[in-house]
């Protein structure tokens, strides 16, 4: 009786030392496997390269360090590319694509397509001549890893910021005024100033120097060309001759000059230098008072000769539209013009030269104008 319950206590005593299975579940540990499977976002597929091409295969080994170089891991994909989409594979989970393929015409051209964390897809497709490195593996493969670091770079730049508010302005848009033009350059010049006329004497009695007015008005033709009419004048000269056949016979030359004169400006600013031709006609009026052959009664004679010549001066502008001009020219008349005295002497008629103009003569003129729009 004893042992039988001694027995059964020991296997009591076995089972409560064991206690009741738990059913508390562990979870399993990670493979090592698992722990060493990359993001997609770092791997990108390259299309393995057809068989037969040496370049384009050299060009995927080659292209796959350099993505390892990037911190990226290619992975040789079988996709073969498509004539309208060479760059699409969307049965391959990677974060990018390269495919290196050559067409028809024998080019090389490289297909880069990325997708961005945000779904954003980006692509580029280029080809490659031979004469820019197309048959070359390294340059190929440096080319296909720039232009997908490139799209990278493009996903990532900020969008440009816009307006989110309502504009400050609650008034309609203003349509901007057209720009007022710009002044328009003078374009006449009316002057007025002093002129002084001279003969100068050679074999022959000139006529001295005589003050007069000038006034003249012109036009602005051209960026250096200016037409000026002008009148100067008149110019009082008194003469007198005397000798042992006459007594003292005095007079009187009266002279005007109207020209019509083309300058040249050499150039444009307030100091303007100018070169000019001139033409036009010269007047003179000569009174004896006792003229030996009136008896000594006064005598009269006029005439109007064609003159031409040339000139040059300075021009100052100052102020609003005021300038200063001084100007000077010789020119010559045809026929000179003579102041002849005549009288008898016995049986012979004597003619005698008192004054000759215009072979040459001499204008100098000081003039203050205006330039006017």
């Amino acid at each position: 009786m004893i042992a039988p319950c001694a027995g059964a206590l020991w296997a009591g005593l076995l089972m409560a030392s064991a206690g009741e299975p738990s059913v508390t579940t562990a979870t399993p540990a990670p493979t090592p496997a698992a722990e060493n499977v990359p993001p997609a976002s770092s791997i990108v597929a390259v299309r393995r390269p057809p068989a037969g091409d040496t370049v384009l295969g050299e060009a995927g080994s080659r292209l796959r360090s350099e993505l390892a170089a990037m911190g990226l891991e290619g992975q040789f994909v079988d996709c073969p590319p498509t004539e309208t989409d060479p760059g699409a594979c969307p049965d391959i989970q990677a974060g990018a694509t390269i495919s290196l393929a050559r067409r028809d015409d024998g080019i090389v051209e490289i297909a880069v397509r990325t997708i961005q964390p945000d779904g954003l897809e980006l692509s580029r497709h280029v080809r490659v001549l031979a004469r820019d490195g197309g048959e070359d593996p390294a340059v190929l493969a440096v080319r296909a890893v720039e232009l997908l670091r490139d799209l990278r770079l493009t996903g990532r730049r900020p969008a440009q910021r816009r307006p989110t508010g309502p504009a400050w302005d609650a008034e309609d848009p203003k349509i901007p005024l057209p720009l007022p033009p710009p002044p328009k350059p003078p374009l006449w010049r009316l002057s007025t100033g002093v002129a002084m006329l001279a003969s100068p004497a050679s074999n022959e009695p000139g006529v001295g120097p005589a003050l007069g007015i000038a006034i003249g008005a012109g036009a602005v033709v051209g960026p250096h060309l200016l037409v000026l009419a002008s009148f100067a004048g008149p110019f009082n000269t008194s003469f007198s001759f005397a000798s042992a056949d006459v007594a003292l016979t005095t007079g009187r030359l009266v002279q005007a000059l109207g020209t019509l004169e083309l300058r040249f400006r050499f150039a444009e600013g307030p100091l303007e230098p100018f070169g000019s031709v001139l033409t036009g006609g010269n007047y003179l009026k000569a009174t004896i008072d006792n003229d030996p052959a009136t008896n000594g009664r006064p005598s009269t004679s006029s005439a109007w000769v064609p003159m031409f010549g040339v000139g040059g001066g300075l021009s100052w502008s100052f102020w609003k539209g005021f300038y200063v001009c001084l100007h000077a020219a010789v020119f010559g008349t045809q026929p000179d013009m003579l102041v002849t005295l005549r009288y008898q002497v016995g049986d012979q008629t004597v003619t005698q030269i008192l004054a000759r103009t215009g072979a040459p003569s001499i204008l100098i003129d000081s003039a203050v104008g205006l330039s006017l729009p």
